[in-house]
């Protein structure tokens, strides 16, 4: 029988999302220990206390599910929370999650990395790889073979976000919006949209959109790709944008990859770099899978087939602190 874990010896990960959020307690040898979810974590500029208290209310109840006493506090937490693709950023999160979670005797030390980060560290652990985020929101990370880190994307729903869920439905609204000025074809879209915003009305869309989050607007996805499935031929269009987009993000990473193998005469050389999809949209069965995977195969790239568990990286980036 195994024996249960000192509890001041814990360690908690944390995956904090557009839509939702993850977190893992894992004791010192790595054992899962609990599991729990919770409402979206993604940290929003001058929206973070929705952040913290999601992450709070989280942690919480995943050291109550993993049946540590209460008052229990983790040794070490990281959070890998969309939204911090920025150094100042992630800093300053850092620094308010660590005190809230130390406040409350949830957590006694608090490292916050991007969630791109985190997945990384589930795909790969500290070997080289490629990991492609297609949810919510977009970006893509590679760790090669030097140990050298890059990254594409990532810069938010304002300036990045290509290929996302966010980036597709607000092209299907944008859509919607042409066709009833005439500026554009009319679309299956307009019913399918307006449905999704509880309105009749396409011109009350702009009003929707304005009190919309970002993960009500990213829900639209599967409705663009099914109207593109049934042969609209604006879905069309926006899928196969989001598509390329998406490989967009990879394609510079596969080329510094060969350029350093090139440089350092590894002998490796060669060898096709493993890649990792994660996100609603990219992950099996996902609206955008079957239509990303052709590009990324004209990249050279090697999928790999297991599922990332993002949470569970996080944790495991805590036991190496």
């Amino acid at each position: 029988m195994t024996a249960p874990a000192e509890p001041g010896s814990v360690v908690v990960g944390v995956d904090g999302g557009g839509t939702g959020s993850r977190a893992v307690v894992l004791d010192p040898s790595g054992r899962i220990l609990g599991r729990e979810v919770g409402s979206a974590a993604i940290v929003v500029p001058g929206a973070e206390t929705a952040s913290l208290e999601a992450i709070q209310d989280l942690v919480r109840r995943v050291l109550r599910a993993a049946g540590l006493p209460p008052g229990t506090s983790a040794r070490v937490l990281v959070a890998g929370l969309a939204g911090v693709g920025r150094e100042a950023d992630r800093k300053r999160i850092e620094i308010m999650l660590g005190a809230t979670l130390a406040n409350l005797g949830l957590a006694r030390r608090v490292a916050v990395r991007n969630d791109a980060e985190v997945a990384l560290h589930d795909a790969f652990g500290e070997g080289p790889g490629i990991l492609l985020v297609g949810g919510t929101g977009s970006i893509a990370l590679a760790r090669l073979p030097s140990g050298r880190t890059l990254r594409t994307g990532g810069w938010g729903a304002l300036a990045g976000d290509e290929g996302s869920g966010w980036s597709l439905g607000l092209g299907a609204v944008r859509a919607v919006l042409r066709g009833m000025d005439g500026r554009g074809p009319a679309t299956t879209l307009t019913r399918r949209v307006v449905a999704a915003f509880g309105t009749d009305d396409p011109a009350e869309l702009v009003d929707r959109l304005r009190t919309a989050a970002k993960g009500q607007v990213a829900a639209l996805a599967p409705r663009v790709a099914a109207a593109a499935d049934a042969g609209d031929a604006v879905a069309v269009a926006l899928v196969e944008e989001a598509a390329g987009a998406l490989a967009a993000h990879v394609a510079p990473l596969v080329q510094a990859w060969r350029e350093e193998e090139s440089a350092t005469g590894d002998g490796a050389a060669g060898e096709s770099p493993r890649l990792a999809l994660l996100g609603g949209l990219v992950a099996p069965g996902g609206p955008l899978r079957s239509r990303l995977l052709p590009h990324l195969v004209a990249l050279d790239a090697v999928l790999v087939p297991e599922a990332l568990d993002p949470a569970r990286g996080a944790a495991r980036l805590a036991l190496s602190i």
